[in-house]
This record gives C-alpha cells, sequence and structure tokens, in this order.
C-alpha cells in the first residue's frame, strides 16, 4: 500500500510517500516558499540516497503538488503512475470539539474543519487548500484527515476549561484545545510499548522542537497538555513566549502603539528563545 501524507502550511508543503503497513519511506520532500519569490523544492529517495534540490516557480499549492506528482512519477521517480497512490493522508492543525479521531474528508466534514479555521487561522484554510488540490489532481483516491488536537480530546472539563466568563465557552468554544496529537500518542504509545503494556500507565510527553508542548497521559488517554487555545500556550519555545501575564501583552501593545496582527507576531514569532537570546533554533 502507498500513501501520500501532505503537510500544507500557508507558504509551505511537507510531503512523504510511505508504506503504513512497513514503514518504508519511498520519497520524502519539501516545497518551500510557495507564492514567495525564491520558491525551493526539495525531494529525497532514500533507498537510493537520491537527493534533488532546486529553485522552482510555485505560484499556488496546486503548482506544487503538480511538481510533487511529476517527481514522483518522473526519471527518478519512485511509482510508475499517480493511480499506484493509494490514498492521502493530510495533517489538520484544528478540529475543534467536533473531530476526536481521524476522519475521511468529504463535503461535510471539510465544512466542519472549515468552521474551525477562526480557531486556526494560519493553518486551517493552508490545510484544506491542501485537501481540495489533491482531490482534483489525485480523483477518486480517498483523503482522510488527522488533527492535531483530536488525541487531547479525552481531556476532563477541569482540565480544558479556562476561568472566563461561560458565555466565552459556550458561545465561542474558547477552552484549552492542546496540540501536537499525533506525536503525543505515538510517543505515550511507544512508552508503553517499551514498559511491557501495563494496563494502568501515568507518562509525561515532551515533545520538544522550536515548537514544544507537554502532555499528561493516563492510560493511553491525554488528560491535560501544555498548549491552549492556540499553540502559543505553554512552554517558552523557539519564537513563542508560551505562559505569560495576558495583561503583559495589552501593556506592551498600548505602550508600542501595535496593532493586534503586530503584537500577535511579536508573542509568536519574535519572542521565547528568540526573543530574550536573540538567537533562536528555527
Amino acid at each position: 500500500m502507498k500513501v501520500l501524507v501532505i503537510n500544507c502550511g500557508s507558504s509551505s508543503l511537507k510531503y512523504q510517500l510511505i508504506n503504513p503497513s512497513t514503514e518504508e519511506v519511498f520519497a520524502i520532500g519539501l516545497c518551500d516558499r510557495i507564492g514567495i519569490h525564491g520558491s525551493k523544492f526539495e525531494y529525497e529517495v532514500p533507498a537510493t540516497d537520491f537527493e534533488l534540490e532546486l529553485e522552482h516557480d510555485m505560484p499556488t499549492h496546486k503548482e506544487a503538488l503538480e511538481l510533487v506528482l511529476n517527481t514522483l512519477t518522473g526519471e527518478h521517480g519512485v511509482i510508475a503512475d499517480i493511480n499506484e497512490v493509494d490514498a492521502v493522508g493530510h495533517r489538520i492543525v484544528h478540529g475543534g470539539e467536533e473531530f476526536t479521531t481521524s476522519v475521511l474528508l468529504d463535503e461535510r466534514v471539510m465544512a466542519g474543519i472549515e468552521a474551525n479555521n477562526d480557531l486556526a487561522p494560519l493553518h486551517n484554510p493552508a490545510n484544506l487548500l491542501g485537501v481540495k488540490t489533491c482531490m482534483e489532481l489525485i480523483p477518486g483516491k480517498p483523503n482522510v484527515g488527522v488533527f492535531d488536537t483530536a488525541f487531547h480530546q479525552t481531556m476532563p472539563a477541569k482540565a480544558f476549561m479556562y476561568p472566563l466568563p461561560y458565555a466565552d465557552y459556550t458561545e465561542l468554544k474558547v477552552r484549552k484545545y492542546g496540540f501536537h496529537g499525533t506525536s503525543h500518542k505515538f510517543v505515550a504509545g511507544l512508552a508503553n510499548d517499551l514498559l511491557g503494556n501495563p494496563e494502568k500507565s501515568k507518562v509525561i510527553v515532551c515533545h520538544l522542537g522550536n515548537g514544544a508542548s507537554i502532555s499528561a497521559v493516563k492510560d493511553g488517554k491525554s488528560v491535560d497538555t501544555s498548549m491552549g487555545l492556540t499553540p502559543l500556550q505553554g512552554l517558552m519555545m523557539g519564537t513563542r513566549c508560551g505562559d505569560i501575564d495576558p495583561a503583559a501583552a495589552l501593556f506592551i501593545k498600548t505602550k508600542r502603539d501595535l496593532t493586534d496582527k503586530e503584537i500577535d507576531a511579536r508573542m509568536n514569532k519574535e519572542s521565547g528563545i528568540l526573543g530574550i537570546f536573540e538567537k533562536s533554533s528555527d
């Protein structure tokens, strides 16, 4: 079985062609700076150590995906025809409260994902664009959405509720959702395997990178995690501030006469390790 895995960002597209049964990676790569001058394409075939990196104009995600498919079936490709792809898997950042597991994507599901766009305005629209593009270029193949937030939907209310007016939850769905769910689920499962799969288990999972989060996993289910409504909450990260007094952001915004967009960028892209040390792993 061959599955094309897509992680579609606002200006990037990461991809892998894999066999999920054997975990063999046939090809892996990246389309970077989509819609931006200096677009780059990377392609690697692990079995032969073949690597390709070139600048290629990619005005939209459609051109990026076309380049991926043409390369997979081209001179250095790993499949003869695109019909060898059995399914396409998509990373979807925010599933809100509706999606608690991976799901086959259809019009109804995609409308549900779109309803959560306000909770992940930089990610969900790009994720959906990747789905629609794959459906157009690889028609007739099943597309599956895998949600960053799904694993954490087992958190009890005492863990996910914010001490805000209750109407902010019931009307606006403001609560802790958590992210990096696929990573936390995999690592917790691997830890339990190494422990001999005990009937009862308590595991602390640390996802550490430029973005970082911690989760508490009890008996294989997430019961709490450090990220919240957005990936900004929690640990100090490469460029994100993590937990701070909310009034600090309002104070800085007023004193520096920043717009909402500017203070958001300051906390997400100019803070954390980069903000304190003026150097980041990013």
